[in-house]
């Protein structure tokens, strides 16, 4: 008789002391949302070269039993999940319950992973690839020479050293990129913020977690946003700058001084794309921004439901109207318009969600649906947010809003705007 090879898949639990066990005898689990499930071979990718394993302290694994009900795997074992590397989104939240008192989670996009038929996967869609954002193209080993010559280049400027410390010590692509005057180079220009957001990564408010990274805490001026904008996009691989990185707070709060640096990088370079990254809560500013050269705006948001959306974003004087008309200002003037979808299972997926989604790309008139995976503990944002209805699922939600926006392109990365358009 012909042998039938049948796929295994088994649990990857961590033990205390940091090391990764496979577990046979439990079916593998995982959640969308509130929701345990058992998982799909439909639902992996290979765990990506670039992937993280992360053990998530406080949190026991679930699996289902023969029965179909969830079971908390016994034995000290801790949870483990995947951090999924750029171009790539979770589809799966990692299986798991808090020990009482447990501690937030760090802000990253925890991923359910398992063990199948020999390899490591995880439930995750890729979604973009490319070129620019390929990870073999940074930690290169010129990097500190490259922060050099900016010093060298621009001697006093602020910017340089706090990008830097993006560069060299939190590893940020962007920054990278702009000491290499390559591709995009990043203008971070705000140390405040006009809104709460739970993941904010440059400051937690109610310090229960650390942020992954500092909040800048200076205004740069005019003069150095345009030094550092000239100097990188006299690079011979440059091709746009942004406004509104991670490690700040909201961009358009500085409007006179953004309106500026502005016109000046305009006057300075007409053919680069002059691009902000925006929570979409001042559209009066942006359209001074507009009329001074931005040419290019990628809006943020989780949920175009006020529930999910002030919830999240806990915003100070302005609402959904606000970020839809800023989209809606770009798209009038002829410029890009891309929304940063932030996903999380359970929520992104969410039929009524998905059309929300849908209705505000055709009023803001997206060219480009950007899915990122939302870093936070997803745990607590389950706590935090309302109760939804059942999803359909992260990759029929993306198959969903595809067929919703024809014409639209669907990503993780802002191009050019001669390249996008």
């Amino acid at each position: 008789m012909e042998h039938i090879h049948t796929p295994v898949m088994r649990l990857v639990v961590g033990r205390p002391d940091g090391s990764i066990e496979l577990l046979n005898g439990y079916r593998a689990a995982a959640r969308n949302g509130r929701r345990l499930m058992a998982v799909s071979p439909a639902e992996l990718l290979p765990l990506p070269d670039s992937a993280t394993l992360a053990q998530l302290p406080g949190r026991r694994p679930l699996a289902i039993d023969s029965s179909g009900a969830g079971v908390e795997v016994e034995g000290d074992w801790l949870a483990v999940a995947a951090v999924l590397p750029v171009g790539h989104l979770r589809t799966l939240l990692p299986a798991t319950v808090r020990d009482p008192g447990a501690r937030r989670l760090p802000l990253f996009g925890y991923t359910a992973v398992v063990e199948h038929d020999g390899d490591l996967m995880c439930a995750a869609l890729g979604t973009d690839s490319f070129d620019w954002w390929r990870p073999a193209h940074y930690a290169r080993a010129d990097l500190p020479m490259a922060v050099d010559a900016a010093r060298q280049a621009l001697p006093g400027n602020r910017l340089v050293e706090h990008l830097a410390t993006c560069a060299l010590e939190n590893r940020c692509y962007t920054a990278q990129n702009t000491f290499h005057r390559r591709y995009e180079g990043a203008l971070p220009a705000s140390p405040a913020c006009n809104a709460d957001c739970l993941g904010c990564i440059s400051l937690q408010t109610d310090g229960e977690v650390p942020a992954p990274q500092d909040r800048m805490r200076f205004a740069p001026t005019a003069d150095e946003l345009v030094e550092v904008a000239d100097w990188h996009l006299t690079g011979d691989d440059a091709a746009m700058v942004s406004f509104g990185q991670g490690c700040e707070g909201e961009a358009l709060t500085r409007d006179d001084t953004l309106v500026e640096a502005t016109r000046r990088i305009r006057e300075l370079h007409p053919g680069a794309t002059i691009h902000i990254n925006t929570n979409g809560s001042k559209p009066h500013i942006l359209e001074r921004l507009i009329d001074a050269g931005l040419n290019s705006v990628r809006i943020s948001a989780i949920s175009f439901s006020d529930a999910v959306f002030r919830r999240y974003y806990r915003p100070i004087g302005y609402g959904l109207d606000d970020v839809v008309a800023c989209g809606a200002l770009m798209r009038a003037h002829g410029g890009q318009v891309c929304l940063n979808l932030l996903t999380f299972p359970g929520v992104t997926d969410v039929v009524e969600e998905i059309e929300a989604t849908a209705a505000a790309c055709h009023s803001m008139g997206v060219h480009q649906v950007q899915w990122r995976s939302l870093n936070v503990d997803h745990d607590w944002l389950l706590d935090v947010l309302p109760e939804l209805p059942t999803g359909i699922g992260m990759r029929a939600a993306h198959s969903r809003l595809r067929d919703l926006l024809p014409g639209v392109a669907h990503g993780n990365f802002t191009r050019p705007v001669a390249a996008a358009v």
